[in-house]
C-alpha cells in the first residue's frame, strides 16, 4: 500500500475507538482506505480493522453494496479467503473486521525475496485460485487481485498459507467494471484485465487474468506491462500480448509463457474455465503435479485419499471427542456409505473393478456396473490436461489430444504419437474412420491419415483465432470447425474449401460444434450462454436455445434419434431441448454443481454421461430423468471429455492431469 492517507480519516489514530475496536496500530494506507492494527474489546481478540474513506460511505450506492458483499465473502467457505468477523458503517466511515495477519503480504515477500521458486510461486497461485472458485460460485468477482491484497501466514513448522482479502470492492457477476458513483476506479491498472478497463461486465476470468499477472511476477520479479505513467499501463492491458516470463527469467519453460499468455488473453472467452484450471495449468508446466483446493466448498468430495485414511480420521476424531460408541458406529457407517464411491484404482494403471454409486437405487437387475481401466499414456501427456477424446468406428481407436496427439490401439493397449502439433483442442474421426480431424489453438483443422499418421491437409480459419471443437457430418463430406471468434466454419472436406460460415449473433468464441444424425442441422453451444441450430441447407439460423442459468454453454451433443439436444453448461446442469418445440424437457443438476464440460448420448440413446469439473461423470436416465450412476474420478480431477464406444459397452473419460480411463460397461 501506499503511505498517503486517505483525506478525512486523519480523526483516526492509534488510541481511537470506532464501533467497538481499540486501534492499536496503523500497518497500511492507500488511496481510498487506511488498515490498523485493532482489538475487539468485545471479545479481547486482534483484528485487522480497515476503515474507508469518508466520500466512499456518503456514496449511499457504494455502503450498501460494500456491507452487503463484505458479508456475503464473509459466507464463502473457503480457508484462503481472510475470515471476516464484522463489515458496517460508523461514526460516518465504512469499516469492516478481519482476521489480523501479523506475517503481511505477498507483496512484502516480493520487496524481501525477489522472484520466488517456481514451486513456491505456483503453490501460492494455487492457493489463490482456490479461494477466487469459491467466491466465483457464490457469484462474487473480487476484481482487485493482487499481491497487497494477498495475505501470507508464515510460521516456521508449517508452509505458508495465503488468505485473500479485500473483498470490499468486490462485485456481483452481473454488474458492470469501472468507476463507482464517487469516481473511484475499482481495481489496480496494473492487474485489471481489458473488459474490467473498458467498463464492460466482469466475471471469473477477470480474476484469472489478474491472477496470472501476480503469477508473472512471483516468477519473474517484474510486472508483465510496466510503463512510465498509468495511461500507457491501460493501453498496454488493451492491445499488447504479455512479454515471455521465460525472456526474463532464463530456465523457466517456455510452456509456462503458453499457460500465461492464455490467462491473459485479451478476451475472457480464450482464458480457462477457472483459477483452478489455469493453476494447475501452470503447475504442469512448470513440471509440478497439479495442485488441489484444500476447503470442501471448493473440493470435489471424489476419493482423494484411501479408504483407510478416511475411515482413520473419522475414528481419531470421535475418539479425540471421547466418544467410544460413536467411534465404532461412525466406522461403520462411514464403510456403508464410503466404500462403494472409492474403492478406486491408482491412475494412469488399470485396476480392479470400480462399482459406480447408483442414484434412486436402481434395482439390481436393471443398473449396469462400471469397471476402470486407466491408460498407461506416455510421459508427455502426464500433467497435461486431456482435452478431447474421439472413438473411432470401429471402436479399435480412441483417440486423445491435449499438447499432443496419441492414437490408442484399444485391442493393443498401446498409444501411437504423432508429432507436429501444438495445443489440440478436439478430435473427430470421419464416419469411414479413414480422417482423423483434428482443431489446434492456432485456427488450423488438420486432417491425417490414422493409419500413417501423416497430415494430408490443413485447413486454415479465417480468422486463425483458434479452433475449438470439430465434428464430421454424418456422410463425411463436412468438417464444422467452431472457433474463437464465434464462428462456425464449414469446410468441404472433398474440395478443402470453405462452404459457409455461422456467425453467432453474440459473436461469442464458440465451444462445442456437432452435427444432426441427418446432417441437416449443426448445434453450437456459445460462451455467451445460447445453443444455436443452423440449417445447413439454407445456411439460416434455425433456433435459438437460451440457458435458463444464462451461464457458458460448454458442450452440446445430439441424441441418436436427434429428437433432443443435449446442452451442460458452466453452471453444473445440463438441459435437454427438444428440437421441435424448442423447449425444455428435462434439467439434470450434477450433485456437484461445478460446471458440465463434455456430453455424450449412449448410442442407444438410454443413457447421457455429464463430465463434470468436478471430477466425476454422472449418466443420467433419459427416460426416467434421474441420475442412474457416478463415475469417481481416482485423481479427482475436472473431466474434459467424455465419449461412448460405438458399441456402448465403453465410456472413456480424459481429465485435466491427463489421464484417461475406460469405463467398461456390464
Amino acid at each position: 500500500m501506499s503511505e498517503d492517507f486517505p483525506a478525512g480519516l486523519a480523526g483516526f489514530r492509534e488510541g481511537s475507538l470506532l464501533a467497538g475496536y481499540q486501534l492499536v496500530a496503523q500497518v497500511g494506507a492507500g488511496g481510498m482506505a487506511v488498515v490498523f492494527r485493532a482489538r475487539d474489546e468485545r471479545l479481547g481478540r486482534l483484528v485487522a480493522l480497515k476503515i474507508l474513506a469518508p466520500a466512499l460511505a456518503s456514496d449511499s450506492e457504494f455502503r450498501q453494496r460494500f456491507i452487503g458483499e463484505s458479508r456475503s465473502a464473509a459466507a464463502v467457505d473457503n480457508p484462503h479467503i481472510i475470515p471476516v468477523y464484522e463489515a458496517g458503517e460508523a461514526d460516518g466511515v465504512l469499516f469492516i473486521a478481519m482476521r489480523f495477519v501479523g506475517s503481511g503480504d505477498l507483496q512484502g515477500v516480493l520487496e524481501r525475496e525477489g522472484p520466488l521458486a517456481p514451486d513456491r510461486a505456483a503453490e501460492f497461485v494455487s492457493q489463490v485460485a482456490s479461494a477466487l472458485d469459491a467466491a466465483h460460485r457464490a457469484g462474487l468477482v473480487h476484481r482487485d487481485v493482487k499481491p497487497g491484497n494477498i495475505m501470507v501466514d508464515t510460521a516456521a513448522d508449517r508452509p505458508d498459507h495465503a488468505y485473500l482479502s479485500d473483498f470490499g470492492i468486490s462485485k456481483k457477476v452481473t454488474a458492470p467494471a469501472g468507476l463507482t458513483g464517487t469516481g473511484q476506479y475499482l481495481g489496480t491498472p496494473v492487474y485489471s484485465a481489458p473488459e474490467q478497463i473498458r467498463g464492460l461486465p466482469v466475471d471469473g476470468r477477470t480474476d484469472q487474468y489478474a491472477l496470472a499477472c501476480v503469477a508473472y511476477e512471483l516468477l519473474t520479479g517484474a510486472l508483465p506491462f510496466e510503463r512510465d505513467d498509468v495511461l500507457a499501463v491501460l493501453s498496454a492491458q488493451l492491445t499488447e500480448p504479455p512479454p515471455s516470463a521465460a525472456s526474463r527469467r532464463p530456465g523457466l519453460p517456455g510452456a509456462a509463457d503458453e499457460v500465461l499468455a492464455r490467462a491473459m488473453a485479451k478476451v475472457p472467452e480464450n482464458r480457462y474455465g477457472t483459477c483452478q484450471e489455469f493453476a494447475d495449468a501452470l503447475r504442469a508446466a512448470l513440471g509440478q503435479t497439479p495442485g488441489y483446493p484444500r476447503d470442501s466448498a471448493t473440493a470435489p468430495a471424489g476419493p482423494r485419499r484411501r479408504i483407510l485414511d478416511r475411515l482413520a480420521a473419522i475414528t481419531a476424531w470421535t475418539a479425540r471427542h471421547r466418544l467410544p460408541a460413536l467411534a465404532l458406529a461412525s466406522v461403520i457407517l462411514a464403510a456403508a456409505i464410503v466404500i462403494p464411491f472409492v474403492l478406486t484404482s491408482p491412475a494412469h494403471s488399470p485396476g480392479p473393478a470400480n462399482s459406480a454409486s447408483p442414484a434412486h437405487s436402481p434395482s439390481p437387475a436393471s443398473s449396469p456396473s462400471y469397471r476402470r481401466a486407466g491408460l498407461d499414456l506416455p510421459s508427455p501427456y502426464r500433467g497435461n490436461s486431456v482435452l478431447s477424446l474421439a472413438f473411432s468406428p470401429s471402436g479399435s481407436t480412441l483417440a486423445i489430444a491435449d499438447a499432443h496427439l496419441c492414437l490408442w490401439d484399444i485391442p493393443a493397449t498401446g498409444c501411437a504419437t504423432a508429432s507436429g502439433f501444438t495445443v489440440e483442442n478436439s478430435v473427430a474421426f470421419s464416419p469411414d474412420g479413414q480422417t482423423l480431424a483434428v482443431g489446434d489453438i492456432n485456427g488450423g483443422i488438420d486432417l491425417l491419415n490414422p493409419s500413417t499418421l501423416t497430415i494430408t491437409v490443413t485447413l486454415t480459419d479465417p480468422s486463425s483465432k483458434g479452433v475449438e471443437s470439430v465434428a464430421f457430418s454424418p456422410d463425411g463430406k463436412t468438417v464444422a470447425a467452431g472457433d474463437f471468434n464465434g464462428r462456425t466454419y464449414l469446410w468441404n472436406v472433398n474440395t478443402n474449401a470453405l462452404a459457409a460460415t455461422f456467425t453467432d449473433p453474440a459473436s461469442k468464441g464458440v465451444k462445442p460444434v456437432a452435427f444432426s444424425p441427418d446432417g441437416k442441422t449443426v448445434a453450437v453451444g456459445d460462451f455467451n450462454g445460447h445453443t444455436y441450430l443452423w440449417d445447413v441447407a439454407t445456411k439460416t439460423l434455425a433456433a435459438t436455445f437460451t440457458d435458463p442459468g444464462s451461464r457458458g454453454v460448454d458442450s452440446v451433443a445430439f441424441s441418436p434419434d436427434g429428437a433432443t439436444v443435449a446442452a451442460g453448461d458452466s453452471d453444473g446442469r445440463t438441459y435437454l431441448w427438444n428440437v421441435a418445440t424448442k423447449t425444455v424437457t428435462a434439467t439434470f443438476a450434477d450433485p456437484g454443481s461445478r460446471g458440465v464440460d463434455s456430453v455424450a448420448f449412449s448410442p442407444d440413446g438410454k443413457t447421457l454421461a455429464a463430465g463434470d469439473s468436478d471430477g466425476r461423470t454422472y449418466l443420467w436416465n433419459v427416460a426416467t430423468k434421474t441420475l442412474a450412476a457416478t463415475l469417481t474420478d481416482p485423481g479427482s480431477q475436472n473431466i474434459n471429455s467424455v465419449a461412448f464406444s460405438p458399441d456402448g459397452k465403453t465410456l472413456a473419460t480424459g481429465d485435466a492431469s491427463g489421464s484417461v480411463n475406460l469405463w467398461h460397461i456390464t
